[in-house]
C-alpha cells in the first residue's frame, strides 16, 4: 500500500528547523518583500548576460519518505547556471546589506534546491552560491561552497526528517478525522421542511466542484444544512478544508453552535473563528512591532507548543484564541492565523477570501482544497465592490493629515505626502471636467500623491506608527488597487458636497472577481433567505456552466403570520405631505397590536420625522419609543435589543431603525419577544451618484438597471427585516407594509416565494 503524499515548500521545509523567532509588522514585511522581488528580477535580469547558460526560477522537486507519508518538496530555485569548468552552481538570492553574514536558512534552501538538481540531472555534486543583493540588484555579499550529492542528501534529509514529524501528526489528526466523518449522523432526530434537500444540493455542488446558488427561507436551518454535507464531504476526501463565510457576528456565533453540536455528534473537526485584528488585539495601542510587543517577540518559538495544545481540542472561538494566546504569550490574532491554516472548518468573514488587501491566501491554496459555503450571500457582492474601490475627500484628507502632525510632526514623510494629496485634490476640483460628475480615467495627479502617501504611511508603520499610518496606508493600498484595476467596470466619481470635493474609483460590478475566487474552491454554495430571482443573483455573483439553483418554500405556516398593506404614497416628493398619514398608521397598528415592535424606515431623516409625529398620537402611552442611531457599536446596539428580552405588558417597546440597518439582518427575536414589524416603504436605495452610476453601467451591459440597482436591493431589505418576525414554528406575529408601491405587480412577484408572499396569497 502506497503512502499518503504530503506536498511542503522548500522554505516551509527550512522553516520547521530555521526560522526567525519574531513577527514581523505587516507593512514592514510587505515592503520587505516588494523590495525583495525588485531585487531579485534585477539581479536575474542582470544574470542572463553575465552567467553561461543561466535559467530563473526553475522548478525543481524530490521525494522524502518518512514513517507513515511521503514528503514531496517543491520550489523554485531563483538561478541555476554553469560555472567556466562546467559546474553547475544553484544560486540563493537574497535582499541584503554590504557584508551580509550567511544565515544558515538560506544556506539550507540552496542546499535542498541542490540535492534536488543532483538527483533530477544525475550529477556528483553543484556549487551552492548564497548571493546578497541591495535593491538595484548589485552584489554586496557572496558566499559558494562545493557540495557533493551525497552531502546534500545527508542535509535534504535531515530537514524533511524534522518537517515530517509535524506533518505526520497532522496526517494523523486528519486520518482520525475522516473516519469520524464517513459515518457522521445528522445531529438531530430529523431534517426540518426543505433541510434534507438544502442539504443534499449542498453535498452534490461539492462533490461536482460546482457552485450552488440557493435560497433557503428562515427557519430551514440553513447553517446545518450548509455545515453538515460540507463535513461528510470533507470526510470522502472532496475537499480538505471548509471555509464558512458570513458577514456579521451572529453568523459566526450560529456556524459554532452548530459545529458544537456536529462535534457532540461525533465528528472530530477542528473549528476556527477568525476575528479582525483590531478586535483581537488585547493592547490599547496596538504596535506589532517585536522590540515593543512581547507577544510579537519570540512568537515562534513558543507557537508549537500552543499549536499542540491546539489540537486537543475541536472548537477554537475568539474568546478560546484569546485564551490560549494568552497562556502562551502570543498575538492572538496571528496565532488564529495559524490554527486556522490546520484547521478543517474555518469560520470568518468574506474579506478573508474576497478582499485582496486580507485574504489568507493559505486557506484556499493549499493540498486538497477548500470549499466555500457563502453565508447571507445577497450581502456579498456590495462588500466585494467596496473592498475593491476607492475614495477619498478634502475633509477626510485634512482631519488625516491633522491627526498624523499631532502623532508624528509636521516634518514627518506622511504629513507632507499627505499635503500633496490635498493640493492634488483641491487643483483637480479647479478642472472644468470635475463638475461633470464623472471622469474618463483615474486622475494622474492625484493618484500618483496617494501613491507617495501609500509609500510614506508603510514606512511610518514599519518605524511603528500607530492608527493615522495604518488609516493612511489604507487609503493608499485601495486606492493603488483600483487605479491598477481600472476598466471598464469602474467609474470616476466626482462632487463637491459638504466634506469638500471627493473623487471615487467606484467598482460597479464585482461579478469576475467574485467568480475567480470560486473558480479556486471545490465547490461554492451562495446561501441566503433573499437570493433570488436567481438571474440577478447570476450577474452579480458570476456565473458559469453548471451553476445550480435551489429555491426552497418557507416551512412556516403562513396563517401565523397576518400581513396588511397600507397603500400611502411616501415618494419621496410627497413624502413631508404623507407624513402624517404615516404616522396615524403606526399608531393605529400599535393601539391595536399589543408586544414588541419593530419599525423599519428607509432613512433616519424620515425615521426622526415619523417618530416625532408619533410623539403626539394618543393611545400610545404603554408604547416606549426607541431610535437607532447612525454607526452604534455592538455593545449599544445589545443595550437596545435588551429591552426585548423582558417583555412587559405595561411598557412595550417599539423600535424605530432603518432598513439595511444594524437591526435588519442578523438578529434573532423569537417568541415573545416580537409580535410585530412595520415597514415604511419598499426599501429603495437613495438615488445617490453611486446608485446612479451602477444603474447607468447595467442600462449600457443592456439589462434593467432600475430593477437590479434599486427595485432588487430595496425589496431584499424588506425581505430581511420582515424576516425578525417569525423565527420558529410557534412564533406568530403582524406585519404591516406601508407603501403604495407594494400594489406595483413586479414589487409582489419579488415577495411571491417567500413567507410575506405566502401569507398575501401572492
Amino acid at each position: 500500500m502506497s503512502l499518503p503524499v504530503v506536498r511542503m515548500s522548500v522554505r516551509a521545509v527550512v522553516e520547521a528547523t530555521l526560522y526567525e523567532p519574531d513577527l514581523s509588522p505587516a507593512a514592514r514585511a510587505a515592503r520587505r518583500m516588494r523590495e525583495g522581488s525588485m531585487a531579485h528580477r534585477a539581479r536575474q535580469d542582470a544574470a542572463q548576460d553575465r552567467e553561461k547558460a543561466y535559467r530563473a526560477e526553475v522548478s525543481l522537486q524530490a521525494d522524502y519518505q518518512a514513517r507513515t507519508l511521503v514528503l514531496r518538496v517543491s520550489g523554485r530555485a531563483d538561478g541555476l547556471f554553469l560555472r567556466e569548468d562546467g559546474r553547475a552552481v544553484v544560486e540563493e538570492i537574497k535582499l541584503g546589506a554590504r557584508d551580509a553574514p550567511l544565515m544558515p536558512a538560506h544556506r539550507a534552501q540552496a542546499a535542498l534546491y541542490g540535492h534536488m538538481l543532483c538527483e533530477r540531472e544525475g550529477l556528483d555534486g553543484v556549487c551552492l552560491r548564497v548571493l546578497y543583493v541591495d535593491i538595484s540588484g548589485a552584489d554586496v555579499a557572496k558566499y559558494e561552497e562545493e557540495q557533493s550529492a551525497g552531502q546534500l542528501r545527508e542535509t535534504f534529509d535531515a530537514f524533511c526528517a524534522a518537517a515530517a514529524v509535524w506533518e505526520e501528526r497532522k496526517l494523523a489528526r486528519r486520518q482520525a478525522r475522516d473516519a469520524s466523518l464517513d459515518a457522521l449522523p445528522f445531529p438531530f432526530s430529523g431534517y426540518r421542511a426543505g433541510q434534507r434537500r438544502f442539504a443534499a444540493n449542498v453535498y452534490v455542488a461539492l462533490r461536482e466542484r460546482k457552485r450552488l446558488f440557493a435560497q433557503a427561507p428562515t427557519g430551514i436551518g440553513k447553517t446545518m444544512a450548509a455545515l453538515y454535507p460540507a463535513l461528510r464531504a470533507m470526510g470522502g476526501g472532496l475537499c480538505a478544508r471548509v471555509l464558512f463565510l458570513t458577514a456579521r457576528t451572529t453568523g459566526r456565533r450560529s456556524a459554532m453552535e452548530a459545529m458544537e453540536r456536529l462535534q457532540a455528534a461525533g465528528a472530530s473537526a477542528m473549528a476556527v473563528e477568525l476575528t479582525a485584528k483590531d478586535k483581537a488585539c488585547p493592547h490599547p495601542v496596538r504596535d506589532c512591532r517585536p522590540e515593543v510587543c512581547p507577544q510579537a517577540r519570540g512568537f515562534y518559538d513558543r507557537l508549537p507548543a500552543a499549536l499542540e495544545e491546539a489540537l486537543g481540542s475541536g472548537r477554537w472561538g475568539a474568546a478560546d484564541i484569546a485564551a490560549l494566546a494568552q497562556r502562551h504569550e502570543l498575538c492572538p490574532f496571528e496565532l488564529s492565523l495559524e490554527l486556522a491554516r490546520i484547521a478543517d472548518v474555518v469560520i470568518c468573514d468574506y474579506n478573508y477570501v474576497y478582499d485582496p488587501f486580507v485574504a489568507v491566501d493559505a486557506l484556499m491554496s493549499g493540498p486538497g482544497g477548500a470549499a466555500l459555503l457563502v453565508d447571507e450571500a445577497h450581502q456579498l457582492a456590495p462588500r466585494v465592490q467596496d473592498g475593491l474601490s476607492a475614495e477619498t475627500d478634502m475633509h477626510a484628507l485634512r482631519e488625516l493629515r491633522r491627526e498624523t502632525g499631532r502623532a508624528l510632526g509636521r516634518r514627518d514623510a506622511l504629513y507632507r505626502a499627505l499635503s500633496g494629496a490635498i493640493r492634488a485634490l483641491d487643483a483637480l476640483a479647479q478642472e472644468p471636467e470635475f463638475e461633470s460628475g464623472r471622469l474618463e480615467a483615474p486622475p494622474k495627479a492625484l493618484v500618483t500623491a496617494l501613491y507617495r502617501v501609500l509609500d510614506a504611511a508603510g514606512e511610518a508603520l514599519a518605524r511603528g506608527a500607530g492608527a493615522c499610518a495604518a488609516q493612511a496606508f489604507s487609503l493608499g493600498m485601495s486606492w493603488q488597487y483600483a487605479s491598477t484595476h481600472f476598466c471598464e467596470r469602474y467609474a470616476v466619481l466626482t462632487e463637491n458636497g459638504e466634506e469638500g470635493p471627493r473623487v471615487r474609483l467606484l467598482l460597479l460590478c464585482a461579478a469576475p472577481e467574485i467568480l475567480a475566487r470560486s473558480q479556486r474552491a471545490r465547490g461554492t454554495v451562495y446561501f441566503s433567505a433573499t437570493l433570488a430571482p436567481f438571474d440577478a443573483a447570476k450577474r452579480m455573483l458570476g456565473t458559469e456552466q453548471g451553476d445550480a439553483c435551489l429555491l426552497l418554500a418557507s416551512p412556516f405556516d403562513p396563517a401565523k403570520l397576518h400581513v396588511r398593506i397600507a397603500p400611502i404614497d411616501i415618494r419621496y416628493a410627497v413624502r413631508e405631505q404623507t407624513a402624517p398619514q404615516v404616522a396615524a398608521e403606526i399608531a393605529a397598528h400599535l393601539r391595536l397590536h399589543r408586544g414588541n415592535t419593530l419599525v423599519f424606515f428607509p432613512s433616519y431623516a424620515y425615521m426622526a420625522r415619523i417618530a416625532d409625529l408619533l410623539a403626539d398620537e394618543p393611545g400610545l402611552e404603554g408604547t416606549v419609543l426607541l431610535r437607532e442611531a447612525r454607526g452604534m457599536r455592538e455593545e449599544e446596539k445589545n443595550t437596545l435589543l435588551s429591552v426585548f428580552e423582558r417583555p412587559e405588558a405595561e411598557r412595550r417597546p417599539a423600535l424605530c431603525c432603518v432598513l439595511g440597518g444594524a437591526f435588519s439582518e442578523g438578529i434573532d427575536l423569537a417568541g415573545d419577544r416580537l409580535s410585530n414589524v412595520i415597514i415604511v416603504s419598499t426599501g429603495l436605495p437613495q438615488p445617490d451618484t453611486r446608485v446612479r452610476a451602477m444603474q447607468r453601467y447595467y442600462q449600457e451591459q443592456g439589462e434593467d438597471g432600475f430593477f437590479l440597482c434599486m427595485t432588487l436591493p430595496g425589496m431584499v431589505r424588506v425581505i430581511q427585516a420582515a424576516g425578525r418576525l417569525i423565527r420558529t414554528e410557534e412564533d406568530s406575529g403582524s406585519l404591516l407594509l406601508i407603501d403604495s408601491r407594494y400594489g406595483h405587480a413586479r414589487t409582489r412577484a419579488l415577495l411571491a416565494g417567500t413567507l410575506i408572499g405566502d401569507a398575501l396569497g401572492l
